[in-house]
């Protein structure tokens, strides 16, 4: 009712809230759910059973009757342990478990954090995984078989390159930007080999950041639920873009993008020793779950749902796949595919041609770009450029299962669809006309429904009868403003974190 967005009361609908109270993150995190009015049963913005895990505002339940929605915004590596990353998937899981035990279907859908595949992985990231490729040049040599130059070249120099990143150290840099001459102080990764200095990467504002994609070490995390170590990097895997950096740089052997192409598509992978994959994977194949996506485009290349803004990463499609609509098996009768994939925008390609040419890494190039329409943010500090409202528009295509191309504007993050078939032999899915609980937690899912409207302040015994006193009418009308001023600037900060959860989102 105060904000100026009206982000929670939109006409029509129901929204539910699962909002971040955590001291160290408030501000942060935070998820929204939409549902047409009558199709809510109850909500429940900690269904996690954890306090821990559920203040963070990261995950938030709807009954639908027949099925429930989990809407989730899981910990990414960066800001989180990643013990505490497995904690809040395990505990979603459970969750998930509970609700099937009261004959629930389940959608799981939202923010993972999580790069299943290495289709999901733009190729420049997916992992060689070295030693494997030095057994098969061993083996090959000892039975005089023929491979491709580039396993020997790895095979000779390997030993070497590990030899030169013993001797990393960070230093300190400035950049400029050209455009506004401004300084900023960096950071960067430099090598020694012999007399020869060697800087690796790119200038980064955290040496952190600096060191992470040249670690190549075994390494482990501590469970603290079981109190295990469990492995979660192998030793010498290496993204192929490093790689490639280190042949150039350290061996003197360069690889050309047309040879790192060919490496990242014929033997890198994703991380196999990644917890939070292995998670997802059992997710799919115990639980019986299905990543709708997949199921109708199993081979669709580059088709990612995040990019790095700050580095423009979207315009040249360098992303990854992170947001996902899962849903239990029993379901899938239900999921329609709809519309093929966008490839970019409202031209005169027919059918055909869009089916044939949607699952190509140039098809989704077009599509997150708009046909090249989006164009990149200035590096003199102008934001991101504004795009036509023909072109904003062009986001609005036929219902489908899979990807809505949200303008960069918008979010960091594109949408993620799903096609239901409500009306089946089976009945009817989702239901319009069910009664919303009045329990707490659907009431705690519901904030901006505790707002007191400013006419109730002047309602009532707010307002002394005419019977009343003059006084006792002036301390009414006295209490009610203070009342007034102290909710004007609750319904402020309100207003500031649906705005925040929106961009969110979107």
């Amino acid at each position: 009712r105060s904000e100026p967005c009206q982000a929670s009361n939109v006409p029509g609908y129901e929204s539910f809230w699962s909002c971040c109270v955590h001291e160290s993150f408030k501000g942060l995190n935070g998820v929204v759910t939409y549902a047409p009015s009558g199709t809510v049963l109850a909500a429940d913005p900690a269904p996690l059973g954890s306090t821990e895990l559920d203040n963070q505002g990261r995950c938030l339940m709807t009954d639908h009757g027949a099925f429930v929605v989990f809407n989730v915004y899981a910990p990414n590596a960066g800001g989180h342990p990643l013990s505490f990353k497995m904690k809040f998937l395990r505990a979603l899981q459970q969750a998930m478990r509970r609700q099937r035990e009261k004959n629930k279907a389940v959608i799981l859908l939202g923010d993972l954090n999580i790069s299943h595949k290495a289709g999901d992985i733009h190729w420049k990231h997916r992992f060689v995984h070295v030693p494997d490729i030095l057994r098969e040049v061993r083996a090959a040599t000892a039975e005089q078989q023929t491979l491709p130059r580039w396993k020997h070249q790895l095979a000779q120099h390997w030993s070497e390159i590990k030899n030169v990143m013993e001797t990393q150290e960070i230093i300190e840099t400035k950049t400029m930007n050209s455009l506004t001459n401004e300084k900023y102080d960096k950071f960067r990764l430099m090598v020694t080999k012999g007399e020869r200095r060697i800087h690796l990467g790119k200038n980064e504002s955290d040496p952190a950041f600096c060191r992470y994609p040249y670690n190549f070490s075994a390494d482990t995390y501590l469970d603290e639920e079981t109190n295990e170590r469990i492995p979660c990097q192998e030793e010498d895997s290496v993204r192929v873009e490093v790689l490639a950096e280190l042949m150039n740089k350290v061996a003197g052997v360069p690889w050309d993008e047309e040879l790192q192409r060919e490496i990242a598509f014929s033997h890198a992978t994703e991380p196999r020793l990644s917890p939070a994959r292995a998670w997802l994977t059992q997710l799919l194949s115990n639980d019986g779950m299905v990543d709708t996506f997949r199921h109708f485009y199993p081979s669709a290349e580059s088709r990612f749902t995040v990019w790095n803004q700050f580095t423009n990463r979207r315009y040249v499609n360098e992303g990854s796949r992170i947001d996902y609509v899962i849903v239990d098996e029993v379901l899938m009768r239900r999921v329609q595919k709809g519309s093929s994939l966008w490839c970019g925008g409202k031209g005169d390609e027919t059918k055909e041609n869009v089916e044939q040419d949607s699952l190509t890494e140039a098809a989704a190039l077009r599509a997150a770009t708009a046909n090249g329409q989006y164009r990149p943010a200035s590096f003199g500090g102008e934001g991101i450029q504004a795009a036509s409202q023909f072109t904003l528009d062009s986001q609005f295509v036929e219902p489908h299962t899979g990807m809505i191309y949200t303008p960069p504007s918008f979010s960091d993050h594109i949408g993620v669809s799903l096609l239901l078939d409500n009306g089946s032999s089976d009945g009817v899915l989702l239901q319009r006309n069910l009664t919303l609980g009045t329990d707490v937690a659907t009431r705690k899912a519901q904030p901006h429904k505790a707002q007191t409207s400013i006419a109730s302040f002047f309602s009532g015994n707010a307002v002394a009868s005419s019977q009343g006193s003059n006084t006792a009418k002036r301390q009414a009308l006295s209490t009610a403003s203070s009342r007034f001023a102290k909710s004007t600037a609750d319904k402020k900060k309100k207003s500031s974190i649906a705005y925040h959860f929106q961009k969110q989102k979107n």
